[in-house]
């Protein structure tokens, strides 16, 4: 059921059982350059045992676009985010974000810890040093635009022969509308992101899970975020690149509710 809160788009999907819903739901937050349908094939798996709640970012699909000299905060994104789960009527989440998506549900986690149960990251990191690629998106854009920036991401994010060829094109297409002001704002947020020190105070379970072959996240910071997030676990997939959570969206989803199920266990 799609809804609108403050300008932001979000969507509730809810396939449990009546006898299985006392699981507590989880929040998608997607990354730079498209929408809350990259998670389109995790939907029917992870909803079938959670509540799925998402959104489009502030900027991208349907959610509002700020103007040109809009300027952006991750406090603000933060904000975005618990704006949609009171929107949904959630309170305490299980937090999955994929890029930019996956350091700001970081970042939300060490803002609001009694909201979260846990967190998981794709393609992600806790910080912007040591971030490829972010540097050379003023030139492309002013280069080739959207389009030529959208073709230069497209081959950063995925391998010859990674998913399905029109799954390709939507994503292309859809990455192809991002405006260039938004793309930058919200790199600039990233590349001066930094949350090294609150990650150490952070309890709630953590996974995450690295491409072997992104040209954007190094396996080093997943690594390094492992040693300073007491209770973490990384997962690195060989072969891929920073399209992971797209190109193999049925693999991770299955491997996001094991983790559930695993704290559930516990």
């Amino acid at each position: 059921m799609p809804r609108t809160k403050g300008g932001l788009h979000f969507s509730v999907s809810d396939c449990r059982a009546p006898w299985a819903r006392d699981t507590l739901p989880v929040l998608f937050n997607h990354g730079i350059g498209t929408n809350m349908d990259i998670w389109a094939e995790w939907v029917p798996i992870v909803a079938a045992r959670h509540r799925v709640v998402r959104f489009d970012m502030r900027g991208f699909g349907q959610s509002a676009v700020p103007a040109e000299d809009h300027v952006w905060s991750m406090d603000e994104m933060v904000a975005d985010l618990w704006e949609v789960a009171d929107g949904a009527g959630v309170e305490r989440v299980h937090l999955m974000g994929e890029s930019m998506g996956g350091t700001i549900v970081l970042a939300a986690a060490v803002a609001r810890p009694e909201r979260v149960a846990s967190v998981s990251i794709s393609n992600a990191s806790f910080k912007g040093k040591g971030l490829g690629e972010l540097a050379y998106w003023r030139t492309q854009f002013a280069e080739g635009g959207a389009e030529g920036w959208s073709r230069r991401m497209m081959e950063n994010r995925f391998a010859d022969g990674a998913g399905e060829a029109r799954a390709l094109t939507w994503f292309q297409e859809e990455q192809a509308r991002t405006r260039p002001h938004v793309a930058m704002g919200l790199g600039g947020v990233l590349a001066q992101s930094d949350l090294t020190e609150a990650l150490k105070s952070l309890e709630m379970p953590v996974s995450v899970t690295l491409p072997d072959s992104s040209p954007f996240v190094p396996v080093a910071h997943g690594v390094e975020l492992k040693e300073l997030a007491k209770n973490t676990r990384l997962r690195v997939v060989p072969g891929v690149r920073h399209g992971l959570p797209f190109s193999h969206g049925v693999e991770e989803a299955r491997h996001l509710l094991a983790f559930l199920d695993s704290l559930d266990e516990s």
